[in-house]
């Protein structure tokens, strides 16, 4: 028998070299692929996810600023209320959970805990979506009852909070929890996003 022959009938070589070189390839080919896709999606969703929490964290901000600026007015959280509105306009309001405007001891303060289920007397007003569709005034111009130490702010009166620079005006803290969504569902389907700026109230001349 010649040595053709017996190359011929040996096992695992019934498919020419160059064949079996381009299956390898294609293999190879598509995990490194898969690999380069689930990198993709992971820069992808983080991306999203860190212009949320930015976009969350400068909501904060921007409150904690309007309601320290505006201090014992009695239409204080009306307006911060607002300012988380607009600060949220790129993610959408539908992503907001809660917003919660209270009383802090200091600049490195936290939310109180209960405050996060319900308004607390003296110590802080609790805002779903929800409530930011009330109204100041209604059409005609007369007062609804909802702001101006009304049923939405009324745990936490902002003419009740102190200003005078005598005294030591008060702290003023402003938490806002989002809900930020996946886009893929490779790392999940939502994840919470919160932040909390702690300011003092500006003082007035009393």
């Amino acid at each position: 028998m010649s040595t053709g022959a017996l190359m011929r009938i040996r096992p695992g070589t019934d498919q020419p070299p160059r064949r079996r070189e381009r299956g390898a390839v294609l293999v190879e080919a598509s995990l490194v692929t898969g690999l380069f896709l689930v990198l993709v999606f992971f820069i992808f969703e983080m991306g999203f996810l860190f212009r949320d929490s930015l976009t969350t964290s400068n909501a904060s901000r921007e409150a904690a600023r309007a309601a320290s600026t505006l201090g014992r007015d009695r239409d204080t959280d009306f307006y911060t209320i607002r300012t988380v509105e607009h600060g949220l306009e790129a993610m959408g309001l539908q992503s907001l959970d809660v917003l919660v405007i209270f009383k802090a001891t200091g600049p490195g303060d936290t939310v109180p805990g209960a405050c996060l289920s319900s308004s607390q007397s003296g110590l802080c007003n609790r805002y779903t979506p929800i409530d930011f569709f009330a109204e100041k005034e209604d059409t005609a111009g007369n007062p609804t009852g909802n702001f101006g130490c009304g049923t939405l702010d009324g745990a936490w009166c902002p003419t009740s909070r102190e200003a005078q620079a005598s005294v030591g005006p008060d702290y003023v803290g402003v938490y806002v929890r989002t809900k930020h969504s996946y886009l893929t569902g490779m790392f999940g389907t939502q994840t919470d996003l919160e932040a909390t700026t702690v300011l003092r109230i500006e003082p007035d001349k009393r």
